[in-house]
């Protein structure tokens, strides 16, 4: 009998614990039908976004797009423009891109990503998640290397042609700089992507 009120004591604290980090999450934008928000975890620099719309279109067009990473630097945020290219490859839906970011009075960025796109689920749902690999490659001396990063990117079809977009993300600078300045563009980056990905998948 202990056992057992042990056991269901721990899945109440699970499901405690999962309640209270969504939670923390805390609206910093809704506008255009885009909503942002971020939230501070514990041992990070950055704080961590989450954001999402609704686009008229089908999963498997997102799913061509996203693969198509020439098209980066035309909607992800702060890319270089001619900076992404593709650095090693597993397989199709496997795969590592490099890329290079820019901000004013800022050194460059320079990120690997290693994307995975998993197979759809049961009810259509794909998700495609990012992590950074920051020792794939030496060293640039130009820029400084992500040296942190983890993210998603999930597609739920809805009724009518239409399908919810989330994306979210944890990541650090690298380097030495301010957490005010590295938390600037926390909102405005993945509204800017959703913005645009919304006017470039029609």
């Amino acid at each position: 009998m202990k056992k057992i009120i042990l056991a269901a004591l721990c899945i109440v604290c699970v499901f405690y614990i999962q309640a209270a980090a969504e939670s923390n999450w805390k609206l910093e934008k809704d506008k255009d039908g885009i909503k942002v928000w971020t939230r501070k975890p514990a041992n990070a620099t950055l704080k961590e976004y989450k954001a999402t719309t609704i686009i008229e279109t089908t999963t498997s067009k997102l799913i061509s797009f996203f693969k198509n990473y020439t098209l980066f630097d035309k909607w992800m945020y702060k890319v270089d423009e001619g900076s992404v290219k593709l650095v090693k490859k597993n397989d199709d839906n496997d795969y590592y891109i490099l890329m290079t970011m820019s901000a004013p009075f800022i050194k460059s960025r320079e990120s690997i990503t290693h994307f995975v796109f998993n197979k759809p689920d049961p009810k259509g749902i794909i998700v495609v998640n990012l992590d950074a690999a920051p020792d794939l490659l030496p060293l640039n001396d130009k820029y400084i290397r992500i040296p942190r990063m983890k993210a998603y990117w999930k597609f739920v079809p809805l009724p009518n042609g239409k399908v919810e977009v989330t994306h979210q993300a944890l990541s650090s600078t690298g380097g030495s700089l301010p957490e005010a300045i590295a938390n600037l563009g926390i909102v405005d980056a993945p509204y800017s992507m959703l913005e645009k990905l919304k006017e470039l998948i029609k």
